[in-house]
């Protein structure tokens, strides 16, 4: 029990110490990229020149103007995917540049 706890109060100093750093959305965005190839397969991934996030919406950024469009089709599951990856609600839109 008091092993617990200290990884508890572990946990919460790292998470304490990332905001501190300012590398939360850094890390994020890291996350991110691991979880769009995962879902997305390599010719997808191929194709994604750069993810980032501003004000809540997350920018990817191909290099396909006909995936772009194809993916927009399906904005909104993407979304959902998304969130229900990172186990959060942070993304409110995606664009897909």
């Amino acid at each position: 029990m008091n092993i617990r706890r200290k990884e508890q109060t572990s946990n919460s100093a790292i998470k304490n110490l990332i905001k501190k750093l300012g590398i939360e959305e850094k890390l994020l965005i890291i996350k991110i990229e691991e979880i769009w190839k995962k879902m997305m397969g390599l010719p997808i991934s191929l194709h994604t020149q750069r993810i980032f996030i501003d004000d809540q919406t997350l920018f990817i950024q191909l290099d396909s103007a006909a995936l772009r469009h194809e993916l927009n089709f399906n904005q909104n599951k993407i979304l959902s995917e998304l969130n229900k990856e990172i186990e959060q609600e942070f993304f409110t839109k995606i664009k897909f540049i």
